[in-house]
């Protein structure tokens, strides 16, 4: 007999999983964004560029004062951010000081860094986005990470994300710029088709 309960299981654990991958290539896409980012205020540093852009993915209606909830996805994107980063070999030190402190000579430094490791073209940086959102990985379920933010046990070590936003934060124009071509990387119809394509080429071929 139908099972209501396992069945409603199911969708959430279907709506975590959909919730972690949407943030993931929202995080990469903006990493991506920032390493190319020429466009620094007086006064702005890669740091700051960062955070921004971190922050405009949780606070989408760009109001400037981070709920709870919105705060767990920042906590969410952050933490994807700490695994980007780390993948495309920024020590953990650094990306410590960066994405915890967020130190503008060590955000000078990973930005280099990546900016050297970041596939060429258009297809190749869209498919890097892909890969880190929807590559085979042990990942934390979504809402673990939304909601055991401090002490939550992800790998055999505490959540690396330490610090919460406080206060409000008001997005430059500059920021906002950056945030929407972040967006059109990885949200954009065309992006969407081509990663519809590419699933069911995967499927065809035998690939999860």
């Amino acid at each position: 007999m139908f099972d209501e309960a396992e069945d409603a299981g199911v969708n959430l654990v279907g709506a975590d999983d959909f919730t972690l991958k949407d943030i993931r290539l929202s995080v990469a896409a903006a990493i991506q964004q920032w390493v190319e980012s020429d466009d620094l205020s007086e006064g702005e540093s890669s740091a700051d560029r960062l955070l921004a852009l971190m922050i405009g993915i949780a606070d989408e209606n760009h109001d400037g004062e981070i709920t709870d909830d919105e705060q767990g996805v920042l906590d969410m994107a952050l933490n994807a951010a700490w695994d980007y980063l780390e993948a495309k070999g920024v020590s953990g030190e650094d990306v410590d000081a960066l994405l915890n402190d967020w130190d503008g000579d060590v955000a000078d430094r990973v930005r280099d860094l990546v900016a050297s490791v970041l596939p060429e073209g258009e297809d190749e940086s869209a498919s890097d986005i892909d890969n880190f959102a929807f590559g085979e990985n042990d990942q934390e379920p979504a809402l673990d990470a939304a909601y055991k933010m401090k002490m939550a046990i992800r790998k055999g070590k505490k959540m690396r994300i330490r610090k919460r936003v406080s206060g409000t934060v008001r997005l430059s124009a500059a920021q906002k710029v950056g945030l929407r071509k972040a967006r059109m990387k990885s949200h954009s119809a065309t992006a969407r088709m081509r990663r519809a394509k590419s699933m069911r080429i995967r499927r065809k071929t035998g690939l999860k």
